[in-house]
């Protein structure tokens, strides 16, 4: 439905825009940096062609100055919302609509619309199109109450009984439950999906104020009392069971979901029950991030990541490999990389002695690349720390061609490699840290001054034995880390 979305003036957006792909997109970025703006920015947008309610104050100005107007700008796919259709001189046709929002006397604020080439569209038209879709924020968006004041009685005061007014509301609680049977049906049906058993139910309506609720149909004593990840996947649902266009913004979508219940609920986003609906979502969770795609994938300040300055074999291989553990570097700050679990071990526990706020993010081998362009193209602080694997040289002094192609992928992308002596063993033994563990070691076959593992010794035994009993505060690998933090700075 939405192609893209533009904003000027609009909170801490002077003038950004951000594209969208298929009808599924989700939001990484750092607390405060205007991810939930976006959020907000679309519902305004559509709260003045489907005349919802949507307050307006001076802090939804870009730097809290309303001389200038909000202007955001949809561009959507063509017959989304046919009142904004445009023909163009080409043939073809153009679908979008502006709101502008300006000051108005008395401290007020006035919202306008225009299609998106900026031509006066008729009100009447636009409100009468039934493609004009709902827009649903999750959490519900807190507003004022909207209060009309009158003479209110109640039905009973005009029945005969007391008995003609019960059967008056039996009969009326039986019709809704009539008329809601097909999408009661539908929203079970869904829920099943996810291992629910919900149903939806009608109260015993006071005339006027009637309300439907879901149920736990499998737990009567307790049907009422549904657990928050329910809730939260149940309120999803009801919003999709709507026959008209439907617009879902999620902000963090991981709240009160279960790891594996979030996977499903991505996945079914994706499937047909959710055809009429565009949903945008954002989130913290590396467990959301892998499972988009990297062109489902906006950060808040930078844009669409496939749009950034990658090219498609680098994002191909970040579709392939980038899982949970190393996607936490698309919601972390102070990316470390490295490319063994030894390195990965010792360093996590560093970091959690210290209590620093590093990411240690293992790529499982040496494929450096992919994620130190990631890194570069979304401004993360990344530092890159890899084997120099000299002892694979004939006179076990040269660096590897791999470690210099490194070495010239992270100049270019101005990140900082920290080369480890040979491996990370005989770096920690060259630097007199391995002196009680000299029983794991051996010198090299062919460079008697290089130390490797002894053939019956694993690595991870051996980093389990070190971990915690030996200081590497004064580490060179743990300085020039520091280092390249600080100067980040």
């Amino acid at each position: 439905m939405i192609k893209s979305i533009r904003f000027c003036n609009f909170r801490n957006m002077k003038d950004k825009k951000f594209i969208f792909n298929d009808k599924l997109n989700i939001i990484i970025g750092k607390n405060n940096s205007g991810k939930t703006n976006i959020l907000e920015g679309i519902k305004l947008a559509f709260s003045a062609i489907n005349n919802s309610y949507m307050k307006v104050d001076k802090s939804d100005f870009y730097k809290g100055d309303d001389n200038n107007p909000i202007e955001i700008i949809l561009e959507l796919n063509k017959d989304s919302i046919p009142s904004f259709n445009i023909p163009l001189p080409d043939g073809t046709e153009k679908c979008g609509f502006k709101v502008v929002i300006k000051k108005a006397p008395r401290d007020r604020y006035i919202k306008e619309f225009l299609d998106i080439e900026g031509n006066t569209v008729s009100r009447d038209i636009v409100y009468a199109d039934d493609k004009v879709p709902d827009v649903y924020m999750i959490p519900l968006m807190r507003i004022e109450d909207i209060v009309s004041p009158g003479l209110i009685t109640g039905v009973k005061n005009l029945l005969d009984s007391e008995e003609a007014y019960e059967k008056f509301r039996y009969d009326s609680r039986e019709g809704i439950r009539k008329q809601i049977k097909e999408k009661a049906e539908k929203f079970k049906g869904l829920a099943k999906r996810f291992n629910f058993d919900l149903d939806i139910d009608s109260t015993v309506p006071e005339i006027g104020n009637e309300k439907l609720y879901v149920v736990d149909s499998e737990d009567t004593a307790y049907k009422h009392k549904i657990g928050s990840g329910y809730r939260a996947i149940a309120n999803i649902l009801l919003n999709v069971l709507s026959d008209k266009n439907t617009i879902i913004l999620l902000d963090e979508v991981e709240n009160h979901l279960h790891p594996a219940l979030l996977r499903n609920l991505i996945s079914e986003m994706k499937n047909e029950a959710f055809k009429n609906v565009f949903i945008l979502a954002t989130t913290h969770s590396p467990v959301a991030v892998n499972e988009f795609k990297i062109n489902r994938i906006i950060d808040s300040t930078k844009g669409s990541v496939s749009d950034l300055d990658i090219n498609d074999d680098i994002l191909n291989k970040l579709n392939t490999f980038l899982c949970t553990s190393r996607g936490e570097m698309l919601v972390a700050d102070n990316v470390v990389l490295v490319e063994g679990y030894s390195e990965e071990i010792l360093l996590r526990k560093y970091v959690s002695d210290n209590k620093l706020n590093w990411t240690i993010i293992n790529v499982a081998g040496i494929m450096f690349e992919p994620y130190v362009m990631l890194a570069h193209a979304l401004g993360k602080k990344c530092v890159v720390v890899s084997d120099n694997d000299r002892s694979q040289s004939s006179d076990g002094n040269e660096p590897t061609s791999r470690f210099k192609n490194l070495q010239t992928i992270c100049d270019e992308s101005g990140i900082v490699l920290v080369g480890v002596d040979n491996t990370l063993e005989t770096d920690l033994y060259n630097n007199g840290k391995l002196s009680e563990y000299t029983n794991y070691l051996k010198p090299h076959a062919n460079h008697a001054d290089i130390m490797v593992m002894k053939d019956n010794k694993s690595k991870a035994s051996f980093a389990l034995e070190v971990i915690g009993n030996i200081d590497l505060s004064d580490w060179h690998i743990i300085k020039e880390i520091t280092d390249a933090f600080k100067k980040g700075d």
